[in-house]
């Protein structure tokens, strides 16, 4: 891999860096405050779009490689982290795999929605009482002479008392383990739909988390993604593209982190001259460099070998758990640098550090990463 970006790489990253600057990081604190979904700077991004950069033309999008793609997330992340995650799971988490699994109808009805911003997206993978292990899952779907109906709950869904359509992953034959997992889309107002309303948290609260409720729920047989019985396959695939995210997610929150940590250093005295001069701040400004530069490398070598088709799991999870926690120290580094400061909501690093903590443990948590990677590099040594 050639680590320097090609011109086109370089003109995109300075053009979307300066858009977020001016159009999504002053509205970070207000939409912090907000319970709902992020809807005037998901406009602002579909205009931009940001949307549509991992989408075929075909359907309004303009398919931009692998690594403009991360670096249009790392700037989006470094921003507003809660736009970043909603975005994110119209055009990727829900986006992704209607792209790749959905059929024609499917995909033209609903993905020039989601690149114009003018539909919400969700998958609803998760329940209260499994997460990592997904043939746990209690959700059904019971075939019908007409198609399917649905029985079941999600918890934790990203945009779920909003969307306008879900990805809903469900037991469609509960006696083959995973399987028996399927994959279907639900409509905003299809009878037997409910959402809880939003999920008061510690951070990214600008970015509306619900529980999702399926009480014989009807949906057609056309809404069935793929075949029957693919649904965890799907959702393996969704998840490496899921994880390069959540490393883009790291690398951003890092980054800010960083940048807060030296702007704050250079104007805050202390015994007559700016914190900066002070070797205890020297040594956790270069460990928080150190930080976001191994994330971001691991995060571009992995969207680099997604793209050639050659990234293996471990890559993935390497990426994934390596950047978010970077993300978490990072932070941690940057509040103890602000002091006192540090610890007020008014400064942006106390947001920045609530923000980081769910990317050790959303889309797949950083225990599984490493069990992931412990298993394919003891499997070289077998």
């Amino acid at each position: 891999m050639d680590f320097r970006l090609t011109e086109d790489q370089q003109q995109f990253d300075r053009a979307f860096g300066d858009f977020v600057d001016t159009e999504i990081l002053p509205n970070g604190y207000a939409v912090d405050h907000s319970d709902d979904f992020p809807h005037a700077n998901y406009k602002k991004l579909a205009a931009f779009g940001y949307n549509g950069l991992t989408h075929e033309e075909q359907y309004g999008g303009t398919q931009v490689d692998g690594i403009t793609s991360l670096i249009a997330q790392e700037h989006l992340a470094r921003a507003c982290a809660s736009t970043f995650l909603s975005a994110g799971a119209c055009v990727g988490l829900f986006g992704h795999p209607l792209a790749m699994f959905g059929s024609e109808e499917m995909k033209s009805e609903i993905i020039p929605g989601l690149v114009d911003g003018s539909l919400i997206g969700a998958w609803a993978l998760t329940e209260a009482h499994c997460g990592t292990d997904s043939a746990a899952m209690k959700t059904t779907a019971r075939k019908t002479d007409t198609g399917w109906v649905l029985n079941g709950s999600k918890m934790f869904i990203t945009n779920g008392h909003c969307a306008d359509w879900i990805l809903v992953m469900a037991k469609s034959d509960p006696s083959r383990g995973h399987a028996g997992i399927s994959n279907f889309l639900v409509k905003k107002g299809t009878p037997g739909l409910s959402a809880s309303k939003p999920l008061e948290k510690m951070g990214l609260r600008g970015s509306p988390t619900a529980a999702l409720y399926f009480e014989d729920c009807e949906i057609p047989d056309a809404w069935l993604v793929g075949e029957p019985g693919m649904g965890f396959v799907q959702a393996m695939k969704t998840l490496e593209s899921g994880r390069i995210g959540m490393a883009a997610f790291g690398v951003g929150i890092a980054q800010a982190a960083l940048d807060e940590a030296l702007a704050y250093t250079k104007q805050r005295e202390a015994f007559g001259k700016p914190i900066i001069k002070f070797q205890a701040v020297h040594f956790k400004i270069a460990d928080m460099k150190v930080l976001v530069d191994g994330a971001r490398i691991l995060a571009r070598r992995v969207a680099w070998l997604h793209e050639q088709g050659q990234a293996s799991q471990a890559q993935y999870s390497a990426a994934k758990l390596f950047a978010t926690e970077a993300a978490v120290k990072c932070t941690d580094l940057s509040v103890q640098v602000h002091g006192g400061y540090g610890y007020m909501s008014e400064y942006r690093v106390e947001r920045l550090y609530r923000d980081a903590r769910l990317g050790p443990i959303g889309e797949g948590t950083s225990e599984i990463q490493r069990r992931i990677i412990a298993q394919e590099t003891q499997a070289l040594f077998a």
